[in-house]
């Protein structure tokens, strides 16, 4: 095998290894569930599990797809936005009720009175969290923890990002990036709200994919049955990463785009949540989202409009209908998804013939109308999930439909947020699909039709996975930099337009979405 870069990607339901060519290409990847404790307002991990899994799944990888030790030139990882709590000796500290679990999950809201009274009460007080700070935000976790859960918040004496966790594992070396939460809860922060935190955040403070110490320390090597010292990033938070994968991607190798093009280009990054990442020269803020935030790529601001549940509220409108068991039976003896499964009853319901996808499957919702917001909700978006046109029917085909409902729901918010980037100054031209959510190819063609701009295509399926072979390239010195890694490692296959001819259909729904949402707020 060729020099690769191996990357690690830690997600919500599961952690890859992947080994990736220096051109970008993923060449084998291995896939390990982990485990995870989720409530209506919680969700829980375990560190250790995260790293059990992480040695399973690399040794898996290598031993299914031999190679010379020197091979791999660089290792990087990216993680999702979620928070470790160790003691002196860097053992877990159990969160609250626990026996296992000891790291905060990125989708946990138990910091709802907390976040709204830092909105309320101290504005603008972690910087970059734009108009207010949400109950996920690890800074309303930690004020949680510090009120709600004194004894577990003395004995946490080291409260490491998720990422930083992971690359200590792997190199003995306690580090810090620009996006962890030690550099946004700030001293001043601290002071405050009258919290003990600083010693808590332990680590040198290095740049997004700088080389770790001496790389992979002898430890981490022998479990993984790799060679010591192979260079090791600093981490990098999923979305984040996912949107570096793909931002500057080009439709063949060697073509230089401007780097300016990315403030034309919005980053669709779907997964059980959803982010939607755009990029400015300025400093542009805007109500309801997070940032701006300065880039690693200098000269440039980047912020997100997120949607918390994403796939996962897909997946609610699924197991939640009558006809989901059967739905599930039947998609399982054909060797398909569930998804996939329902996508070809809609294609049925439009006469079968993808070519007239847009004046079938489309209009199958001409009287069913959703707000997505069945997530618990944001401090700045008191909404809630809301469906009219509801019928007693229990079908295949009423799921089905239901389903293209909540898809067509989420393109439709992701419209209102981009529309509220485009009046605070951003300018929205392509749209960047990644990430395991972007696969579902109706899902896709639902986006670009209702968000009526074009979409440009990544060649790699998994592109999720460059993320940490960027980062590792340039910790390895293989690229000098971020930006000449992605330009490297980064391109698209094709380039997808709007059907025009559905513009009006839905303009008509997102004129309906709208009032929906205004006659919610006046309830309120």
């Amino acid at each position: 095998m060729r020099p690769v870069l191996l990357s690690i990607d830690v997600g919500t339901h599961s952690l890859r290894s992947a080994f990736v060519s220096l051109e970008g290409r993923v060449l084998a990847h291995n896939e390990e569930p982990l485990l995870i404790w989720k409530t209506a307002s919680t969700m829980e991990f375990c560190s250790e599990n995260i790293w059990e899994a992480l040695v399973t799944s690399v040794n898996r990888l290598v031993s299914e797809h031999p190679l010379n030790q020197e091979d791999i030139k660089g290792i990087g990882i990216d993680t999702t936005y979620s928070l470790v709590l160790l003691d002196q000796q860097m053992q877990p500290v159990h969160l609250p009720g626990s026996n296992r679990a000891d790291t905060f999950g990125w989708m946990d809201s138990r910091a709802s009175q907390q976040a709204a009274v830092i909105t309320r009460e101290y504005p603008g007080l972690f910087g970059y969290a734009g108009s207010g700070i949400n109950a996920r935000s690890n800074c309303s976790k930690l004020l949680w923890l510090f009120q709600c859960a004194p004894e577990t918040w003395q004995a946490a004496t080291c409260i490491l990002d998720l990422y930083d966790y992971v690359t200590w594992k792997l190199t003995a070396c306690l580090t810090r990036t620009p996006d962890s939460t030690s550099h946004i809860f700030t001293k001043d922060a601290a002071a405050q709200l009258n919290m003990d935190i600083e010693e808590r955040f332990k680590g040198k403070s290095l740049e997004i994919a700088a080389a770790i110490g001496d790389g992979l320390c002898k430890s981490a090597a022998d479990q993984l049955n790799l060679k010591q010292g192979i260079p090791v990033s600093t981490g990098i938070v999923d979305a984040y990463g996912g949107t570096l994968a793909t931002i500057l991607a080009d439709n063949h190798q060697g073509s230089q785009q401007p780097l300016d093009c990315i403030t034309r280009r919005v980053s669709f990054i779907g997964g059980i949540s959803s982010n939607y990442v755009a990029f400015s020269r300025d400093m542009l803020t805007c109500d309801g989202t997070d940032g701006p935030y300065p880039s690693v790529l200098e000269g440039y601001w980047l912020i997100y409009a997120r949607q918390t549940a994403a796939g996962a509220f897909i997946d609610h409108i699924i197991t939640s209908h009558p006809a989901y068991s059967s739905i599930h039976d039947i998609s399982v003896s054909l060797g398909i998804g569930v998804h996939e499964y329902l996508n070809q009853i809609l294609y049925e319901l439009a006469g079968n013939n993808r070519s007239e996808y847009a004046e079938g499957v489309s209009k199958l919702t001409a009287h069913l109308h959703m707000l997505p917001y069945f997530d618990a909700p944001e401090v700045d978006q008191p909404q809630r999930g809301m469906i009219t046109g509801l019928t007693l029917d229990k079908s295949h085909q009423s799921l089905a439909v239901l389903y293209l409902a909540s898809i067509q729901a989420l393109a439709l918010d992701a419209r209102y947020q981009l529309e509220k980037l485009k009046k605070a100054g951003y300018h929205v031209e392509l749209l960047i699909p990644t990430g395991g959510l972007a696969k579902n190819q109706l899902l896709l063609t639902e986006h670009i039709n209702i968000l009526n701009i074009p979409a440009a295509i990544p060649e790699e399926k998994e592109n999720m996975l460059l993320s940490g072979a960027i980062t590792g390239s340039v910790a390895a010195d293989i690229y000098d930099s971020i930006e000449d890694a992605i330009r490297a490692m980064s391109r698209y296959q094709e380039r997808i337009e709007p059907n025009r001819q559905l513009v009006d259909f839905y303009q008509a729904k997102y004129d309906t979405f709208i009032k929906m949402l205004k006659d919610q707020q006046s309830w309120e």
